[in-house]
């Protein structure tokens, strides 16, 4: 039995948005048809192939879909966490949360960052869209820097250029890692910690 899109959890929509982005890393962005994709995510999730061409009529309405639900979920989790601590505390509570979202959505992220370029130029409208993610994103990591220049822990002379600095760093993950390795995940937490928190930051050791 197939599924039709406007009837599923956002659960299981998610699960279909994760399952395309797998087809787009084996195949690229332009590698297959919008029909031969639709059929590769329904053997995976069950969902009808024409439900899918439905909501998403081109391959890059698929993948802005894609780009967005991944890009929210990260910002959403950021957000979320309102609990107090050391500056350098929430800046390693974050660092943890990215990288955990990086390590479980790499197809997405890359397939975010490859799909930009193409929405700048063809759809100014969804490239806000997902650029307003970045900068909501790069807002509260700022905050975060600000408290921690204030306080005397971040002795950084800019928040803003701090916070896009290690913001990039955060982004290279998708570049170079990959689960398999050896490095685990709290030993890259690790890794991108120290370098944020006492190399960008300039926050004291021990």
């Amino acid at each position: 039995m197939t599924a039709d899109l406007s009837r599923i959890d956002t659960q299981t929509f998610d699960r279909i948005l994760c399952a395309a982005a797998r087809v787009f890393a084996r195949h690229g962005l332009r590698g297959l048809e919008m029909a031969s994709i639709a059929a590769a995510v329904a053997d995976e999730t069950g969902v009808a192939p024409a439900a899918l061409r439905r909501d998403f009529p081109t391959r890059l309405d698929l993948a802005c879909a894609i780009a967005l639900n991944s890009g929210r979920r990260l910002v959403d989790d950021q957000l979320a966490d309102r609990r107090p601590g050391e500056p350098a505390e929430r800046i390693e509570r974050l660092v943890r949360r990215h990288i955990d979202h990086f390590r479980h959505r790499r197809a997405e992220e890359d397939l975010r960052r490859t799909v930009l370029p193409t929405l700048r130029a063809v759809d100014p409208a969804r490239y806000r869209e997902l650029s307003e993610l970045r900068t909501t994103y790069l807002h509260h990591l700022r905050s975060i820097v600000a408290d921690g220049a204030t306080q005397g822990r971040f002795p950084v002379d800019s928040p803003d250029a701090s916070a896009s600095a290690v913001l990039e760093t955060l982004e290279s993950v998708v570049n170079w890692y990959e689960p398999g390795d050896g490095l685990s995940a709290q030993e890259l937490g690790d890794v991108y910690t120290d370098l944020i928190v006492h190399h960008h930051l300039g926050g004291p050791r021990g």
